[in-house]
């Protein structure tokens, strides 16, 4: 499962930081059905002299027998016992970049990036000592064809109706998905005055802490922050003044 730093990459914190809280509280007690609320995502963007603002955002969950929607991810379950889960899923990569939101000059006169689609296969497994989570998916809406590979461990803690849950993780993208969002070609190189640049691929190390609180046996609260290491595939980008990325997410919902 992938998961927005600003209006490049707001949605990102709430693919991410939004599934987080939702398995925080779904490791805990998870029910069929649906459930319905309102989030907010804010991050600073790690593109130079970006504009940065907090969106509120809906925020849909349903969990059925083979189906479920989670957060901005969308499953179906190929295989499930009561401690692990394999599913094929598709969900946004939803980094992005919009030229009219940079105040660097040089930035202005560089193409948008826009929202990418990933599909593949996710895998979590519960246990006493912690939660294993990982995912493979490709991009397929034509923006390179990368891939992402997404690795985790998180150790709920209950306290009562509170489930926090620190994670350690680390993603993999290949250089077709970083280049894409931090690469500068040669026609926008020779127009903005940056310098042309290729992105390659590297590791992403992330540090996630996710809260879920049930206020009711239908009101739920949760929030989460994310903290990433940027490689140096994407720190070196002319586009990029940063080298890391801080991601922070609230939400309030009601099951049905």
């Amino acid at each position: 499962m992938t998961c927005s730093l600003s209006r490049a990459l707001l949605p990102v914190a709430f693919a991410c930081l939004g599934a987080s809280a939702v398995h925080a509280q779904s490791d805990a007690e998870r029910h069929p059905g649906w459930s319905l609320g309102v989030a907010a995502a804010w991050s600073p963007s790690p593109y130079r002299s970006y504009d940065n603002k907090a969106w509120p955002l809906p925020l849909v969950n349903y969990e059925g027998k083979s189906f479920y929607f989670r957060g901005a991810s969308f499953g179906y379950r190929l295989f499930t016992t009561a401690s692990s889960e394999l599913s094929l899923v598709a969900s946004p990569m939803t980094e992005r970049f919009r030229h009219q939101d940079a105040s660097d000059a040089r930035l202005k006169r560089l193409s948008d990036r826009d929202i990418s689609g990933m599909a593949g296969v996710a895998w979590r497994y519960r246990a006493d000592w912690g939660v294993l989570k990982a995912s493979a998916q490709k991009e397929f809406t034509g923006h390179g064809g990368g891939v992402q590979l997404d690795a985790g461990y998180g150790y709920p803690i209950r306290s009562g109706n509170l489930v926090l849950t620190p994670t350690v993780g680390v993603m993999r993208r290949n250089g077709a998905l970083d280049d894409y969002y931090y690469g500068v070609g040669a026609n926008e190189a020779a127009r903005s005055g940056l310098a042309a640049y290729r992105a390659g691929g590297g590791n992403l190390p992330y540090l996630d802490l996710a809260a879920a609180y049930r206020l009711s046996p239908r009101w739920n609260v949760a929030g989460g922050m994310r903290y990433t290491r940027l490689p140096d595939a994407i720190k070196d980008s002319p586009m990029v003044d940063a080298d890391h990325t801080r991601s922070f997410f609230f939400a309030i919902s009601h099951s049905f």
